[in-house]
């Protein structure tokens, strides 16, 4: 994979992490799970993206 796409992993994967933390409060189980499909889907889309 070339540096872009490492560059576009790490972006999702930091935003992800800081949309889980932004509120301390106890989030349901259904929007964390919503949110690490989110994002593992942009993940795949930019490696997808990034290899055609």
């Amino acid at each position: 994979m070339t540096f872009w796409t490492w560059i576009a992993i790490a972006i999702a994967l930091i935003g992800g992490v800081v949309a889980a933390n932004s509120g301390k409060k106890k989030t349901e189980r259904k929007y964390v799970v919503a949110l690490i499909w989110f994002i593992v889907a942009v993940i795949l889309f930019f490696i997808w993206w990034f290899t055609r």
